[in-house]
């Protein structure tokens, strides 16, 4: 410890690193952080290590987080093992939360008319998206830091009545509330939910487990955020903050025990998880008979929008402005001037508004006044959000080459399940800039998208945009869209340019190869793949959690080549994100046995992707050219059923990642890479731009040859069939083709307990019907998907049990 003149200047502290820091003659400690100088009281805490403040950075400049926290792996002691990070991963020594904040408009505006008619709220899915985002490049930047990383998934990933020893309900892999608790950002509420002094409980977090030892932050003291105003409890429709309370859990942490209402979960789930009519009568007692008996009887009503957290507010916070909105206001900590009133909006802010929608991948944005915006589409914006003066349009602005396939999984590829995302996330961060500096503004407001559209419309373009509201006086831009004049690039140049894009936006790999090339393997393909007969089975039932009503059908499979998603199509791009290495070594292996951490892995590399592939193609039309998306070109994989729907498994695209440099193929068809082994996927890009191609990838090597193939042993269905090869330029790849109805049975339809779900609670396992002819299998499918348990089966995890046997995954034992 070095005692300090106070007198001595900040930027001197700076250059010296001290564990602690005493202010002479008092009990109090100087800290540093984010770039100020904060007095605090005793105890001592150290000043953030070199990683510490590397990983923060990474958080709240490049995540744009809102909160960092980092909880000591030793404040985890007393939670129960299955639940806990050291469950999860015994290696670890510390956990990073990180937490993004619901913007006041939402929390404000949103509910008015009913906690189930939730309008801005909406907000509050595409904050999952961004917090899995988060969770997921933080563990690959922890990765490329030298350590290991767990990220988990920010929501949908629970067991629902505990597991073997674990007694808890609806419980997560770990507590996203309790580690930020234990990481110093919040404390629990009466409600149970971790609230800051910043915003209250308007805000959601999400973990990474990590072995790096990073410098803890510390803890907030019991009591010091909620002040136990009740308001929660008396505006819960569902009565879970008044009725059915078995006193207080306590959760220890350090010395210091925090406490919340120990609540029947079940009653709180009525509508904020079931979706159930809080305007129904709710028994005097809940429980999962009581939930599933209504949903049969009433359906669904909407999703409801936590009266627990829209009130939430601790007292520093806290206003009422009863014209506003009927639930407190948050006061901001930062206010603009009342003299800059009139003043001429910041440059500089607009500026990082339009350069966070052009990272994200937006084309344009569009700025019009309130007066601008009457004018043009005859609405006044004042009526959706009271003193908002102007609207900023988030735009994508694409050619609309989209894949028009017989295949079933066409829909996959369109732009729409990339573009809506990145747009609602360039929206997000602008809204959250606007607040930070005083001003009010929110999303999912009922303005006339498809009207603005109309409007903008651009011959031969298809117009994506999402639209926020703002009370603050932004420079208008005018109405007309601007589009990219084409720019002269040579082969070798534009090539460059594209790989550069992909490094900078974080891709792990990047192969490109000729159309023709990927195109040469399509009649080999045909004859191992054509014209099998899939069954492919929808659910019918009218709300998703009434009991599962199969509709199957049969569906020839179809082998496709770059002409049926482009045509003229000269090269194909491959992108490749890598699952983080101790996400797939844990799963089902450590003490915690879950199988989350994997599942979620599997459905954020492919959003991931899209994203990528999005930005990719923008460049490209720039350049001039055209492009389209493809999650399985060859139409070679399949998919498996996790709690975001069916994503592509590992076996999508890996015919074309290998015709692209990246790999080679395996004994169970999985591609192999040097850098990452069997844990990478890939989205391919198909265009009619001229590149640089690379070379047919000819000295990786596998160990298929000395294995055990403990990946086909491993398949509990039996689905590895027939050994065939395939050769390309002179290579050649044997590997064994895959039933897709066996394969399927198991990772598509959850019938199969060891593929994952068993580790989530399940107890379905159905085995498959053996030398079964496609009529008896049909009904066997149908019958058996009539057991997938009634609340269980939206939120399936099933991984890859056979990838999950081959080294080139992980470490075998």
């Amino acid at each position: 410890m070095i005692n300090l003149n106070k007198k001595m200047l900040f930027r001197d502290i700076e250059k010296f690193s001290f564990d602690n820091i005493l202010i002479p003659g008092t009990n109090q400690t100087i800290t540093i952080k984010s770039g100020k100088m904060r007095i605090m009281k005793n105890p001592f805490y150290s000043v953030d290590s070199s990683d510490t403040a590397e990983i923060k950075r990474y958080a709240l400049e490049t995540l744009r987080a809102d909160l960092v926290g980092i909880a000591d792996i030793k404040r985890f002691a007393g939670a129960p093992l299955r639940m806990s990070p050291q469950g999860i991963m015994p290696a670890a020594r510390s956990v990073i939360v990180m937490a993004v904040h619901h913007p006041d408009a939402a929390m404000e505006r949103g509910g008015l008319e009913h906690p189930q008619v939730i309008g801005p709220y909406a907000i509050q899915y595409s904050m999952n998206w961004r917090l899995d985002d988060m969770s997921y490049r933080m563990s690959r930047f922890l990765e490329d830091m030298g350590f290991e990383a767990v990220p988990i998934a920010s929501s949908n990933i629970w067991r629902y009545r505990g597991y073997k020893d674990l007694t808890a309900q609806f419980a997560p892999d770990v507590s996203h509330m309790h580690c930020a608790v234990a990481a110093g950002l919040a404390e629990f509420g009466f409600n149970g939910l971790a609230i800051t002094p910043e915003f209250g409980a308007h805000q959601r977090y999400v973990t990474v487990i990590t072995d790096a030892v990073l410098t803890p932050t510390p803890l907030l003291e019991p009591g010091s955020v909620c002040d136990n105003c009740m308001i929660c409890r008396r505006e819960c429709r569902s009565g879970a903050l008044s009725k059915e309370i078995n006193g207080w859990n306590e959760v220890k942490i350090e010395d210091k025990t925090y406490r919340y209402a120990n609540k029947n979960l079940w009653r709180c789930a009525w509508g904020e998880h079931f979706d159930l009519d809080l305007d129904l009568p709710i028994p005097e007692h809940v429980d999962e008979k009581v939930i599933m008996e209504a949903t049969v009887k009433y359906g669904r009503r909407a999703g409801e929008m936590g009266s627990c957290q829209r009130y939430c507010l601790p007292r520093h916070l806290r206003y009422f402005d009863k014209e506003y909105t009927n639930a407190p206001r948050r006061r901001r900590h930062f206010i603009p001037h009342p003299e800059l009133k009139e003043a001429p909006f910041h440059r500089g802010i607009f500026e990082k508004i339009r350069a966070v929608a052009a990272e994200w991948g937006a084309d344009n944005v569009l700025v019009a006044s309130r007066d601008s915006v009457r004018e043009k589409l005859s609405i006044d914006i004042d009526t959706l959000l009271p003193g908002a003066v102007s609207i900023v349009s988030m735009i994508a602005c694409r050619n609309p080459f989209e894949a028009d396939l017989t295949n079933p999984r066409a829909h996959e590829n369109r732009f729409d399940n990339a573009v809506s995302p990145i747009l609602i996330q360039a929206g997000y961060d602008a809204v959250r800039m606007l607040e930070n500096i005083g001003h009010t503004a929110g999303q999912f407001f009922e303005f006339p998208e498809e009207k603005l559209q109309q409007l903008l419309a651009v011959p031969g373009k298809k117009l994506h945009t999402i639209t926020f509201l703002t009370d603050a006086p932004l420079p208008e831009t005018g109405w007309e869209i601007v589009s990219n004049k084409p720019c002269t690039q040579d082969v070798r140049s534009l090539t460059r340019r594209l790989r550069r894009e992909m490094k900078m936006r974080e891709c792990d790999l990047v192969g490109i190869a000729p159309a023709e090339r990927i195109d040469a393997l399509v009649p080999q393909l045909q004859k191992i793949y054509d014209d099998e007969i899939e069954l492919v089975a929808s659910n019918k039932a009218d709300t998703i959690y009434k009991p599962y009503d199969p509709e199957i059908v049969e569906m020839p499979r179809k082998v496709t080549g770059t002409g049926d998603y482009l045509s003229g199509a000269r090269s194909v791009i491959m992108l490749g994100l890598r699952m983080p290495r101790k996400t797939v070594d844990i799963t089902a292996r450590t003490p915690a046995e879950a199988a989350g951490p994997y599942v979620f892995a599997q459905y954020e590399t492919i959003m991931r992707l899209r994203v990528l592939a999005w930005n990719l193609i923008g460049n490209l039309e720039a350049a001039g050219f055209h492009a389209a998306m493809a999650v399985d070109l060859h139409g070679t994989g399949s998919v498996c059923w996790n709690p975001r729907g069916n994503y592509p498994d590992a076996f999508s695209n890996v015919f074309a990642a290998a015709a692209s440099g990246l790999g080679t193929i395996s004994e169970c068809g999985s591609i192999v890479t040097p850098e990452f082994g069997s844990n990478v996927r890939f989205v391919a890009v198909i265009t009619d731009a001229p590149l640089e191609y690379d070379e047919v990838a000819r000295n990786v090597q596998t160990q298929c040859g000395s294995c055990s193939k403990g990946c086909l042993k491993s398949c509990s269905t039996s689905a590895f069939t027939t050994r065939h090869e395939v050769e390309l330029e002179g290579v050649k790849w044997g590997f064994h083709k895959i039933d897709i109805n066996r394969c399927n049975w198991a990772k598509r339809y959850s019938l199969v307990a060891k593929e994952g779900n068993q580790y989530t609670g399940w107890d379905l396992d159905e085995a498959f019907p053996e030398a079964a002819e496609l009529g008896i299998l049909k009904e066997k499918l149908a019958e058996s998907l009539r057991k997938v348990p009634q609340i269980e089966k939206i939120r399936p995890c099933n991984f890859e049990q056979c990838l999950l046997g081959c080294p080139h995954s992980r470490e075998q034992k």
